[in-house]
């Protein structure tokens, strides 16, 4: 993975924010697999990077949580009491 600078600061990277996301894009016929991997830099700010088909993009997120929503497409789950 590639450690892109933060699109709303510009700074660098500080840390990964858990393991890289792999999946794969269909289009009709085509599958185009990508990489997405979570990045907090030293602001503080939460944003994505992927690698697909060769191009980079970055994209900021308010949380963690934001991302995960926009990928499983509901809101997280309560913990349960004890966990």
């Amino acid at each position: 993975m590639t450690t892109e600078p933060c699109p709303l600061c510009g700074a660098q990277a500080a840390i990964t924010v858990g393991p890289v996301y792999g999946g794969v894009k269909r289009t009709l016929w085509r599958r185009q697999p990508f990489e997405e991997a979570l990045y907090r830099c030293a602001e503080g700010h939460v944003y994505s990077v992927r690698i697909e088909g060769g191009s980079v993009t970055t994209e900021p997120y308010e949380s963690v949580d934001a991302w995960l929503e926009r990928k499983t497409g509901t809101e997280r789950l309560e913990r349960p009491p004890g966990l």
